[in-house]
């Protein structure tokens, strides 16, 4: 090991440091690369998942949501197009684990509401999600048809 000199020196890429916060009010920091992508952010943290935190393991990354002041952070954005780092103390963002069965429940509960909206406007709705109108466009008992009535 000679002497450092200005040939022998490696630039340091700064690095951003996350402080991940679960609704359990656990947390993680780890430190990533300014120009890595939130996708590739969540990939690092699912397979760095800590033993401890096994009753709260997502099933994949993509059930993992990162939210920063209130935004969830999409996917193909950088830490350094959301300006979530701080020099000198680790930024807090949120860690939202969606449950597995979301998307089965979701999906149910829409296809029930579209069922009831469609049976008051005299249409209805097959397993298949086709649309049969019964005679013409009228609108039953005064309900405008939406979802919400």
């Amino acid at each position: 090991d000679g002497p450092t000199t200005p040939e022998n020196i490696v630039p340091q890429t700064p690095q951003v440091s996350l402080s991940f916060l679960l609704v359990s009010g656990r947390r993680r920091t780890m430190s990533f690369d300014p120009a890595i992508t939130i996708g590739r952010v969540k990939e690092l943290v699912w397979n760095a998942w800590p033993a401890d935190w096994q009753d709260e393991s997502p099933q994949a990354p993509s059930h993992l949501r990162i939210l920063y002041l209130g935004k969830i952070l999409q996917d193909e954005d950088t830490l350094t197009r959301e300006q979530t780092y701080s020099s000198a103390l680790p930024t807090i963002v949120h860690l939202s684990i969606r449950p597995s069965n979301i998307s089965t429940v979701d999906d149910t509960m829409k296809k029930r509401r579209l069922s009831n909206a469609f049976s008051r406007r005299g249409t209805t709705i097959t397993n298949d999600a086709e649309i049969v109108r019964e005679g013409d466009d009228t609108v039953g008992s005064g309900c405008c048809g939406c979802i919400i009535c």
